[in-house]
């Protein structure tokens, strides 16, 4: 998030310096790795004029960068009837293309799935996956290109904000700036502690797996889709053959919750990959599902009601917070770059951002099938 807000603030020819902590393309955050789900399928419709601006941006980006940056491939989004209905209506509402098939026709369809009738599944067929690591790439050298600054392994000590500049003291020197936008992920709680919305640091582990057979069917150039499970088994994904050669990369979308300060290392719990084999073995039998060939951690900045946060900070106004993205934000990093930078510019953002306001009341903590 801070790559793309970076580029578009010098896009719009802005003195920027962007600061990472840690080396450019480090792999301890959130936005690490070679893929990740990029889709207009949600079941809150808020999200849908994001995902179609997120795309345009997408766009733009790779179109100055020269790099391709997302694949559409589809997504199948594997629920029962109702909730599957549910989702379809948000699709339908906003003039989405989309179909939804019972599990028999998803196995007729992908033939390397197997569902019965109880399962119903979303497909979007302008989803598929983002290139993450190209991402940030692309962000981050058009930052350069467009006369910003990049600062990496220098991290963030302490933030002191007055009325009209922010003081930022970091491990090697002082700045001093009008505005100042804080996309650290799980680290806001340690920069901003006086926010009213909990942002809680979670570790998430990855899995991935060969494919002992038919290994055409997973294959992204044959159209073989992403994928969501929800309901029976929480929320799960799959991304087809991307990160590796021959492999599956699977997430359970729930974690841990961690200190990302605590120098000791968090392994992968083994209950990630013990649920990912269970639903790889029923529904996935061309998945060698006895033991993953890779296991790696990500962090989630999860809020209670999993919205994000784009807002000011309540009382210095010229501090604006993007974060708590709860492990689905990435898709949106060229937008939310954007909407940063205007909110940075005291400029109309073109969004309704009441259900990431900062100050917002959240009176109903969601179940984890509501995440996504």
């Amino acid at each position: 998030m801070g790559s793309c807000t970076a580029y578009q603030l010098a896009k719009r020819g802005k003195k920027v310096l962007l600061l990472e902590q840690f080396e450019l393309g480090h792999s301890k955050g959130s936005s690490h790795g070679a893929s990740r789900i990029i889709r207009y399928a949600h079941t809150d419709p808020i999200y849908l004029p994001l995902a179609k601006a997120a795309y345009e941006e997408w766009d733009e980006l790779a179109r100055l960068s020269g790099d391709k940056l997302y694949h559409v491939c589809g997504l199948l989004w594997l629920s029962n009837p109702e909730a599957t209905a549910v989702r379809a209506k948000v699709l339908h509402d906003y003039g989405v293309p989309h179909s939804v098939l019972t599990g028999t026709e998803v196995g007729k369809k992908f033939p390397h799935l197997r569902f019965d009738d109880s399962w119903h599944a979303l497909y979007d067929p302008q989803a598929g996956y983002s290139h993450a690591d190209r991402c940030v790439k692309a962000a981050q050298s058009q930052t350069l290109a467009f006369g910003g600054t990049i600062h990496d392994n220098e991290p963030v000590i302490h933030i002191n904000p007055g009325p009209d500049h922010v003081d930022v003291l970091t491990a090697k020197t002082r700045y001093t700036a009008k505005k100042l936008i804080v996309t650290a992920g799980a680290w806001i709680p340690r920069l901003l502690t006086d926010l009213s919305v909990k942002l809680q640091p979670e570790l998430i582990g990855l899995t991935f797996w060969k494919v002992k057979s038919n290994p055409q069917r997973f294959l992204p150039a044959n159209n073989s889709p992403t994928l969501i499970l929800t309901d029976k088994c929480d929320d799960f994904y799959v991304i087809p053959e991307v990160d590796y050669i021959g492999a599956i990369k699977c997430g359970v979308h729930f974690g841990i919750p961690i200190n990302p300060n605590n120098k000791e290392t968090t392994e992968v719990p083994q209950w990630v990959e013990d649920i990912s084999a269970d639903i790889l073995k029923e529904h996935m039998p061309d998945i060698d599902s006895v033991e993953p060939m890779k296991k790696v951690r990500c962090l989630y900045t999860m809020t209670e009601d999993q919205n994000y946060v784009l807002d000011k900070h309540p009382i210095h106004r010229n501090i604006i917070i993007g974060g708590g993205f709860s492990g689905s934000g990435f898709k949106f990093g060229a937008i939310v770059g954007k909407i940063l930078t205007k909110l940075a510019l005291d400029e109309p953002t073109g969004f309704d951002l009441s259900p990431f306001s900062v100050t917002r009341k959240i009176e109903k903590v969601p179940s984890a099938n509501a995440r996504l």
